[in-house]
């Protein structure tokens, strides 16, 4: 039988070209990583996500149809690289941050090109496909 994972477990994907991406709910195909405390989660969050949104999973990935990131490669990959990062990031939590922002503002940027394309659509529409 399941127990619910507790609040401070962070997931992170595990198959597709979005093998590494981490997430605060968990997916069918994914691995789990408990931390401490929410301050650790969210260090960890966005840690984890500026590696994957840089790209850093992707040579780590195996499998030739649907890519996946194995369990013993993640844990390389955390003892070699994301735990000193995770370390830095408790050191100086200013660049947490600076991550975070830039996500709000890629999140706002793509809110305003949805807002674009759907004016687009509208005159196109309005002007050449109305009678």
């Amino acid at each position: 039988m399941h127990q619910p994972a507790p609040k401070t477990a962070l997931y992170i994907l595990s198959r597709g070209r979005n093998a590494g991406k981490p997430m605060f709910e968990p997916c069918p195909n994914c691995h789990i990583i408990y931390v401490a405390d929410d301050y650790e989660l969210q260090t960890y969050y966005w840690t984890l996500y500026a590696f994957w949104k840089n790209g850093f999973f992707h040579p780590h990935l195996c499998g030739s149809v649907i890519e996946m990131l194995r369990l013993c490669d993640l844990k390389t990959l955390m003892r070699n690289f994301i735990q000193p990062a995770f370390e830095k990031s408790l050191r100086k939590p200013e660049i947490m941050l600076r991550i975070k922002t830039t996500w709000e503002l890629e999140q706002k940027m793509e809110q305003q090109a949805e807002k674009i394309r759907e004016l687009r659509n509208s005159l196109v529409r309005q002007y050449y496909l109305s009678v």
